[in-house]
């Protein structure tokens, strides 16, 4: 069920207020993914961890308009009720959401801290971005997805990754026993938050950074390839290839390459560990209407504006009919959470095997959804309270499913 949202309103202005703010009004590394705190801080990240720049262009692309008022827009939850746009957001923590339908910016629409100039976290909607730079350097020759990633980081040839290819590492088919908690307080998990620099150590124990986390990965005794499992330091050890493989920052190479081409307005940034390793599996922070702009160039085949930014061979291939059994065959016995009909391909979600769709998803919220054949590039932001919101994600697709009919 859904948080109702007005009873946060006067907490939510009073966040990181005063000089000091109230205790329980101020956003620290300990407890910054917390529910009422995560309001500001999903907006405010650059002041809580280090992060780095990545440039917009200059001069920047303006969006083109034909807008409607879909705030009132009815469409049936998950569970049958009848709810309207504005109010489904409100209720559901969001802090921006924006349509574009044929290029054009149909409906936005800001809650909470959100708005259209302010950067707001995306989560594991990194990994799909991540994803679309892998795409540039293999179609410049840099990667190629059949080699082994030890090929390409020789340091991790002691861990899970030794033997799995890129391909592999693309599809989150990796054998690791890695566990993907995002509750874990003393675990292999909150190890790797704690190596992110995403939560604080203890007093008096070492933290060695990102990558030499990486080196450490749990192996497993099943195949690489066999089942579809899930984990988010394989986007980290697909960032260290790309930097490794472009020569530069994933920052700067992501500037070059994806966020200048594709006419952004402002500057985004991402998270970086105390050893400047960036959290590639989910440390964006990017503006609402620029990743608009991104999820338009996927639309488009790689494309904006008449020039090929990412090969349309490699975002064809996204949204290609693969055999999609190794993702039924989640870890642990586990089916698909949403996507029974689905796959997952490059870093991206693909909701139904018989539609060209393909998606992004990140915790508490986060949303872009690229549906080619509808022309539709749907952006949603939010500081959910819960991590993993099912029942909201299903009233979300409801939700898609009557804005695309509205549109088309």
């Amino acid at each position: 069920m859904p948080i109702d949202n007005s009873r946060y309103k006067d907490d939510i202005m009073r966040m990181m207020q005063g000089f000091p703010p109230a205790a329980n009004h101020q956003a620290l590394l300990a407890n910054w993914r917390e529910p009422d705190i995560a309001r500001w801080s999903f907006n405010h990240l650059r002041q809580l961890l280090p992060t780095a720049p990545m440039h917009p262009a200059s001069p920047p692309t303006a969006l083109a308009t034909a807008r409607q008022d879909l705030d009132d827009l009815s469409f049936l939850d998950a569970r049958g009720d009848r709810q309207k746009l504005g109010a489904f957001l409100a209720a559901s923590q969001s802090d921006c959401f924006a349509v574009m339908k044929d290029g054009k910016l149909v409906y936005d629409w800001f809650g909470g801290f959100g708005a259209p100039d302010r950067q707001h976290i995306v989560f594991s909607i990194t990994k799909s971005m991540a994803s679309l730079l892998a795409g540039v350097l293999v179609g410049a020759g840099a990667i190629d997805v059949q080699r082994q990633i030890i090929d390409y980081l020789p340091e991790l040839g002691n861990s899970a990754y030794a033997g799995a290819t890129m391909r592999h590492l693309l599809d989150m088919q990796i054998a690791s026993g890695f566990r993907e908690d995002y509750l874990d307080t003393d675990g292999v998990f909150m190890a790797y938050r704690q190596a992110s620099a995403w939560s604080p150590i203890e007093e008096g124990d070492r933290n060695d950074g990102l990558r030499d986390f990486l080196t450490k990965m749990p192996v497993s005794d099943m195949a690489h390839g066999r089942c579809h499992h899930y984990c988010s330091p394989h986007s980290d050890v697909l960032g260290w290839v790309i930097e490794r493989s472009g020569g530069a920052s994933f920052a700067e190479l992501f500037s070059r390459h994806i966020l200048a081409p594709c006419g952004a307005v402002h500057e985004a940034y991402i998270s970086l560990d105390t050893f400047g390793a960036p959290r590639v599996s989910g440390g964006l922070c990017i503006t609402i209407h620029d990743l608009l702009r991104i999820g338009q160039m996927v639309c488009d085949g790689g494309c904006f504006v008449g020039q090929q930014i990412v090969p349309k061979c490699w975002i064809d291939d996204i949204y290609h009919q693969h055999d999609n059994y190794t993702w039924l065959q989640q870890k642990d016995g586990q089916g698909p959470r949403l996507f029974v009909n689905g796959n997952y391909r490059s870093q991206w979600y693909r909701p139904d095997q018989n539609r060209q769709i393909a998606c992004a998803i990140g915790i508490h919220g986060q949303w872009l959804w690229i549906d080619r054949a509808a022309g539709l590039v749907v952006v949603k932001m939010a500081s959910n309270g819960t991590v993993i919101d099912t029942d909201t994600d299903r009233t979300f697709l409801k939700c898609i499913d009557t804005i695309t009919e509205a549109l088309i």
